[in-house]
């Protein structure tokens, strides 16, 4: 399964990504997103198919 994230595709975004707070707060979405796959997974639901990653800058 892929990673489906939705996110901005501006510059100043996609630049704030790469810094220290946008990694961390990357990071956390995308554990956030496979924990909620997986308890999806384990109840027999269907896991939802995209999250919002939000603004970076």
């Amino acid at each position: 399964m892929g990673n489906h994230l939705k996110g901005c595709g501006c510059r100043r975004c996609r630049k704030g990504m790469h810094t220290k707070y946008g990694g961390k707060l990357l990071q956390k979405i995308i554990r956030s997103v496979r924990r909620v796959t997986k308890q999806a997974l384990r109840r027999g639901d269907e896991p939802p198919h995209t999250r919002s990653i939000g603004y970076t800058d």
